[in-house]
């Protein structure tokens, strides 16, 4: 850990700290106003169930396929060639 690091920490937990050392109200007390501060939010509250993605009729997905001759990596030009390997020891099967 370098000192920047160790530094923020202890401001952080110094700051805690201090919070923590603030009055709070006796909770035997029924004069005492009650915190506003604490409110339940669900961590569900956005959630959206999964939903299976629609699929489609095999046979048109074939019929498509051979319309194009192939698949993605397959059809011919749908993918750039990938340069040559520059000749060296490692191509040549010897060690560097």
């Amino acid at each position: 850990m370098d000192k920047r690091t160790a530094i923020a920490l202890a401001a952080a937990f110094a700051g805690t700290a201090a919070a923590q050392g603030t009055a709070r109200p006796d909770p035997a007390d029924p004069k005492a106003a009650a915190s506003s501060r604490a409110v339940y939010e669900s961590a569900f509250k956005d959630y959206r169930p999964h939903t299976d993605p629609q699929v489609g009729r095999w046979r048109e997905s074939n019929e498509e396929m051979g319309r194009l001759k192939g698949h993605i990596g397959h059809v011919p030009g749908s993918v750039p060639p990938s340069p040559a390997p520059k000749p060296g020891p490692a191509s040549q099967g010897g060690r560097p």
